[in-house]
């Protein structure tokens, strides 16, 4: 426990190189682009309006305000497939730099981690401005934006210091997770009303640990009400779970990845 501790101080103390990496890469992201981080938010903008239009118009499903529901799901989920599958070979895409410079390890990873929910955030942010009406109700709810945004962010940061790590050895992982997120997109609620499913298939899906992060968004950003303190409990526990044993792991595996590297 003492050698996480002294990690998790250095990782303060260096945090200066970790922000000077997060601005690098995400300069490099949009470089040579006219709309630049516009594009986070048109693509999975306009992927939400194709499947709204889907359900609404040609398979008749009637769901109120069926657009900001399928935005709440797809930006976190997008933001959290995407840095699983950057961060898990980002220590071999990375090689050269930490060789070169000596950057903390588990830098490289969590880089790549907070560049795409730096990109969540501006997303959800203009999400508010455009499809939410202004009044006290939903105002009010908008202001804990940050819980759900770190929980998620620690929850996802474990899980890619578990996997960076593993991909070290064996490049089979981001086959693995590629095929992993997709059986794990169509079996949480992005597109579809959990509540519409019959019961005993409802007490499957709650099992997902995706569904209480995804019940937080929504909560702000669908029903404009304050979350439910039993999904913010689970959220809390996922996120602690999942950022010790993924940092733990990530510690116990450098010294001899680092050679295989």
């Amino acid at each position: 426990m003492n050698i996480e501790s002294s990690r998790i101080k250095l990782f303060f103390i260096e945090r200066g190189l970790l922000k000077t990496l997060v601005i690098k890469n995400f300069r490099n992201r949009y470089s040579n682009t006219i709309l630049g981080f516009l594009w986070t938010v048109l693509t999975p903008l306009s992927i939400s309006l194709i499947i709204s239009f889907v359900f609404t118009h040609i398979m008749r499903i009637r769901v109120d305000n069926f657009v900001s529901y399928i935005i709440s799901g797809m930006l976190p989920w997008l933001c959290f497939a995407t840095s699983l599958q950057e961060s898990t070979s980002s220590l071999i895409d990375n090689s050269g730099l930490w060789k070169q410079y000596r950057v903390p390890f588990e830098f490289i990873p969590t880089a790549y981690v907070i560049i795409n929910f730096l990109n969540l955030t501006i997303g959800l942010t203009l999400t508010a401005l455009f499809f939410i009406k202004p009044s006290p109700k939903a105002i009010v709810p908008l202001l804990l934006m940050p819980v759900p945004l770190m929980l998620h962010f620690l929850f996802t940061l474990g899980i890619s210091l578990l996997l960076s790590p593993l991909y070290v050895r064996r490049r089979d992982i981001a086959y693995m997770l590629n095929l992993l997120l997709l059986f794990w997109l169509w079996s949480t609620p992005v597109f579809y009303l959990l509540d519409d499913l019959p019961l005993y298939i409802q007490r499957v899906y709650k099992l997902n640990i995706m569904v209480p992060f995804l019940n937080l968004y929504r909560s702000i950003f669908y029903k404009q009400v304050f979350f439910e303190l039993k999904d913010l409990f689970l959220c809390l526990c996922l996120s602690i779970f999942s950022f010790i044993c993924g940092y733990a792991f990530f510690i116990k595996q450098e010294f001899s990845i680092k050679k295989i590297i």
